[in-house]
């Protein structure tokens, strides 16, 4: 348990730096009209609603939590592309669907700030969500974010509440806004059986002038469906809260490809937790990792933030990399022991082309560690060894924290690969578990349908031998 909550606080603090360092949202005027049809990156972010307009555009979000799950449809004809899924690619699935008319499944969230006349304030009183013309089931692909944060979000922008087209009712509130200041919100909205448009209108007072403004996506409205079958099985969800990145998924047909009932497993790479290192190599310099490391005096929340960035451009982990297997039951009715074997399917490869770029983040106080350090075991990869165990027999203990959730543990492990800089090893586990009762399932476990891939890095390669090596104290290294 005291793990799980340090990979849990981890995961949070990360969650917090990143919602702190947000661009706030530009202001756009846009005079009155009929709706019309947004462009590519409508949903770019929110317009401000300025004095004397009746309507203002709003923007959806990804989500409000680590915990959260965000899906849609995307039409028909729209291959998902390779770069928007996997570990840590949230932001850029979500971006592509929307772009493309996605249809949020079962839960949509949108995102708007409004702004007061700059000669008096204004105060919001209630607010509600308007059921438009109802539309055809979509059809197409349907897309899934486990771990569905929308860091994009200023951490100014509270949540307002939750409501239901199926059972529509007004939000009372008292939100306020001092002359040419701003309030924002995000709400989620809910169906379980509409396949709508729909908008939000707010009760605003400027001063002792009434007026009903509407909220929708760029001059459309927004749209939502019934939900569909979760693609990320319960082990996908259950190993967030150790730590590990979102996770973007995609599936292609209906309720056929639902996950199998029973016990699950997967796993996911660690994020860098404070005081950890961080190793990573790309195939392009990144700007914005060099505006971030520009400024370290914030120890401790920095290299987090760097990983998060060059995860979600597809740069991978070098050197070494720890990983939590998550196993969970939602069919057991108590606790379950168990026991457990992982071992790896290893192919290396090497890199054809220019050499990647390094990338070195090192928080305040560093030490040469990783957080793997509560791991059950650790694995060397080499190029001459396709198969190779790391735990046998290890006890697992799966425990059931609150009523009516599934019983859930996770097994840690680190994964090294030491050499040249050109190597690289892509993997899948091979998970056997034997409960009490002497059942047996394997499983094998990969990266949401590809495998993991670990760089090489060379041996006793040190900070100042990297390009691109930062530390959180103010000095810094490379270019």
């Amino acid at each position: 348990m005291n793990g799980r909550r340090v990979f849990l606080v981890a995961f949070l603090v990360t969650a917090a730096v990143w919602a702190g360092v947000a661009v706030p949202w530009a202001s756009t005027a846009r005079a009155p009209g009929p709706a019309a049809t947004p462009g590519p990156g409508a949903s770019a972010g929110p317009n401000i609603a300025v004095e004397g307009r009746d309507r203002a555009a709003g923007r959806q979000a990804l989500g409000l939590a680590w915990s959260s799950t965000w899906s849609a449809t995307v039409p028909k004809g729209s291959a998902v592309p390779y770069r928007a899924l996997g570990a840590g690619r949230c932001a850029e699935l979500f971006r592509w669907a929307t772009g493309r008319s996605a249809v949020a499944r079962g839960t949509a969230t949108a995102a708007f700030t409004l702004t007061a006349p700059e000669d008096r304030g204004l105060v919001v009183r209630s607010l509600r969500v308007v059921k438009g013309r109802e539309l055809p089931p979509p059809e197409g692909t349907d897309v899934e974010c486990l771990g569905a944060a929308d860091h994009g979000l200023p951490q100014s922008m509270e949540s307002w509440g939750r409501l239901s087209l199926d059972h529509p009712r007004e939000l009372k509130l008292s939100r306020s806004a001092g002359p040419g200041g701003t309030v924002g919100g995000v709400i989620e909205t809910r169906t379980a059986d509409c396949s709508c448009e729909w908008w939000i209108e707010l009760e605003v007072w400027e001063g002792d002038k009434r007026r009903t403004v509407r909220i929708d996506d760029a001059g459309a409205p927004f749209t939502l469906a019934p939900p569909v079958a979760r693609i990320g099985t319960p082990a996908d969800g259950g190993a967030l809260k150790y730590g590990t990145t979102d996770l973007a998924l995609a599936r292609e047909g209906g309720a056929a490809d639902r996950p199998p009932k029973g016990l699950s497993v997967s796993a996911s790479r660690l994020l860098a937790g404070n005081l950890q290192e961080m190793w990573m190599v790309a195939d392009r310099e990144l700007p914005e990792v060099g505006r971030l490391t520009a400024n370290l005096d914030v120890p401790g929340a920095v290299c987090q933030h760097v990983e998060r960035i060059l995860v979600a451009d597809g740069a991978l982990p070098a050197g070494r990399a720890a990983y939590a297997v998550s196993i969970v039951d939602p069919s057991g009715r108590q606790d379950l022991d168990g026991i457990v074997d992982v071992s790896l399917n290893v192919r290396k490869t090497v890199r054809q082309g220019a050499p990647p770029t390094g990338y070195g983040c090192y928080p305040d106080k560093w030490v040469l560690r990783s957080n793997d350090g509560q791991t059950a075991g650790t694995a060397r990869l080499s190029g001459d060894t396709p198969h190779l165990p790391v735990l046998s027999g290890e006890p697992v203990r799966l425990t059931r924290e609150t009523e009516g959730a599934p019983a859930t543990d996770a097994l840690f492990l680190g994964v090294e690969a030491w050499g040249p800089d050109e190597v690289e090893y892509h993997f899948t586990l091979d998970v056997t578990v034997v409960d009490g009762s002497g059942k047996r399932t394997r499983h094998t476990v990969d990266d949401a349908g590809r495998p993991f891939v670990l760089a090489a890095r060379p041996d006793g390669m040190a900070p100042r031998h990297e390009k691109h090596a930062s530390y959180e104290t103010g000095h810094r290294l490379g270019g």
